[in-house]
């Protein structure tokens, strides 16, 4: 599943030294890499590729799906934990107990997954207050983080994957825009350089609550790593929590062996792994043919780029043409099965091409991570111009960044870091110019048709965690954004309905909770028009609500069992 070592655009693997191999052991089997993997890269290039089953079906293992792993009785994400020469680990969840050999699968019984905040459980360790706390290390994020630091402040920037950058790198630089490796490279640097600056990797945000985050991270360093559990409270949060690649609904769409497109580009660029030596790539935008041309270069064998648009027009078709590359267009994903993968043409069931290959990669629509937005009480509401869920009203303290706001172009993504700052300190901010040069020739990106349902091949809403599919109740709980996105699609949820469903099942969070933040020095003083409204010597107070409800500003403080009448409040939110 290893690229060579000097595969074209650097798929070989940039965090790799291939001069340091190791070997672990995962469940009690060798599990060959080097230095530079993570356990979940070493365990996909060792053609380990299955998270277990869900009934008959096979599950894959995906960096957006995959288990613990306990390190000396720790639970560990094995997607953030570095591969270490001589470590014996045992992946978490109930197993299937036949067949007793399955040697690329981790033989879980996928019945139901215990989502891993539940898991990383234990007593946090309290980091020094911050000004502004980053959450993800994106163009967005650290174009923020550095405009903060430029500023005075206090930051501290946290980054969930073992590198900084986000997904620029797969979507690439437009014209003579600077590279995204010397954009990243070059905001790192500013900020490595900053006393007043930290820098957090491999490190997830699980939870916000009011002004305090908990954070885990894994902690490299002397000796075997290990995972720490962190408290911290900050003045004003930046989310640049990027978007997620949804996968289209078709049967059998979660098979070892079908990926998305910015998840196949990680594995090759990072830890130089694909999914064996040949692909179908099926997409809905022109980042597509940028990634097989990259792919074939780097001496995978591209059977077919699958194109659902009718004729479509991009500079990078063009190359692909050019390279000899075959395409077809006005077809999508009919059904996928180990190792052949049915195309149908748009407006049939009907398969219209059967093609073999050992993966399928899938260039899907993206969908803004919201998540944490939404616990932090930020609403949702649906797009339907472009067929996602995107911020409702304002926060008070946290802005949203980059393609978490719908951002597109990597310029449009660090302008929007450093003019959410400005906007967090009472500043004007400069609207925000969201233009990717050339593209208006190109042919715009479109949405995949919903496959009909086949018997024993499950359609798959998302590639999370929820495992919820086409044929089950989509108004399960803990549904996740990519769930309630295909639910629309499916019509499962009215458009109207999905904010509120999204809200309500995808970030349940705490009741009312006491808060530890702690309002500045400053006396509290009543706007002019509230003189004398609250008394003399009124109070200032912060609250912290769980993430379903949400107060306008002018909106009347009552005490518990008074009638609402506004000549009984008792305070009221000024801002």
């Amino acid at each position: 599943m290893r690229l060579a070592a000097d595969a074209a655009h650097q798929f070989g693997g940039i965090e790799l030294d291939r001069s340091k191999p190791l070997q672990f052991r995962l469940d009690g089997h060798p599990v060959s890499g080097f230095a530079g993997d993570t356990v979940l890269s070493a365990v996909l290039a060792a053609g380990i590729d299955t998270y277990g089953r869900q009934g008959a079906s096979p599950i894959g293992l995906t960096e957006a799906f995959n288990p613990l792993v306990l390190l000396k009785g720790k639970p560990l994400p094995m997607d953030r934990l570095p591969a270490g020469d001589g470590l014996d680990l045992t992946s978490v969840g109930p197993k299937l107990r036949l067949p007793l050999r399955q040697p690329g699968s981790l033989r879980h019984r996928l019945e139901e997954v215990m989502p891993a905040a539940d898991q990383l459980r234990g007593d946090r360790e309290a980091l020094p207050p911050t000004d502004v706390l980053v959450v993800g290390g994106g163009v967005a994020g650290l174009s923020a983080a550095c405009a903060a630091a430029a500023a005075g402040h206090t930051v501290t920037l946290v980054e969930r994957r073992p590198w900084w950058g986000g997904d620029a790198r797969y979507f690439g630089a437009v014209g003579d825009d600077e590279s995204p490796d010397a954009l990243v490279a070059r905001l790192i640097g500013e900020l490595t350089a900053a006393p007043s600056v930290t820098l957090l990797l491999r490190a997830e945000v699980m939870a916000l609550n009011g002004h305090n985050a908990t954070i885990h991270q894994v902690v490299v360093g002397d000796g075997p790593p290990r995972g720490r559990l962190l408290g911290l409270a900050a003045a004003r949060m930046v989310l640049a929590t990027g978007s997620l690649q949804r996968l289209p609904v078709f049967p059998g769409n979660r098979l070892p062996g079908v990926s998305t497109a910015i998840g196949a580009y990680h594995l090759a660029k990072r830890y130089g792994v694909a999914h064996g030596a040949s692909a179908v790539i099926a997409t809905q935008s022109n980042y597509g043919y940028r990634l097989a041309l990259r792919l074939y270069d780097a001496g995978v064998a591209i059977r077919r780029v699958i194109d659902i648009r009718i004729n479509p027009q991009s500079r990078f078709i063009d190359f692909a043409k050019a390279s000899g590359l075959t395409i077809a267009s006005g077809q999508f994903p009919l059904l996928a099965q180990p190792g052949n993968f049915a195309f149908a043409n748009i407006g049939s069931v009907a398969a219209a091409a059967t093609i073999e290959a050992t993966q399928l990669i899938v260039g899907g629509p993206l969908q803004p991570d919201l998540a944490l937005w939404m616990q932090a009480g930020g609403a949702v509401q649906w797009n339907k111009d472009r067929s996602l869920l995107e911020a409702g009203r304002p926060l008070e303290h946290i802005e949203l960044v980059g393609s978490a706001a719908s951002y597109r172009s990597m310029l449009a993504c660090a302008q929007s870091g450093r003019e959410a700052v400005a906007a967090l300190f009472g500043k004007d901010a400069a609207p925000v110019e969201d233009v990717e040069l050339g593209t208006f020739l190109e042919t715009p990106d479109a949405s995949f048709p919903v496959a009909p349902p086949v018997a024993g091949a499950p359609s798959f809403l998302s590639s999370g965690q929820s495992l919820a599919h086409q044929a089950a109740d989509a108004r399960l709980s803990n549904l996740s954004l990519g769930d309630v996105a295909a639910s629309v699609e499916l019509g499962v949820i009215a458009p109207a309905d999905a904010g509120a469903v999204a809200e309500e099942r995808g970030a349940p969070g705490p009741d009312l909770v006491a808060s530890t933040w702690t309002p500045p020095s400053s006396p509290a003083v009543a706007p002019t028009y509230l003189a004398h409204r609250f008394g003399e010597a009124p109070e200032r107070l912060h609250l912290v609500v769980d993430d379903k409800r949400g107060f306008e500003v002018g909106a009347l403080i009552y005490a518990t069992g008074v009638a609402p009448e506004p000549v009984a409040a008792i305070g009221v939110k000024p801002r």
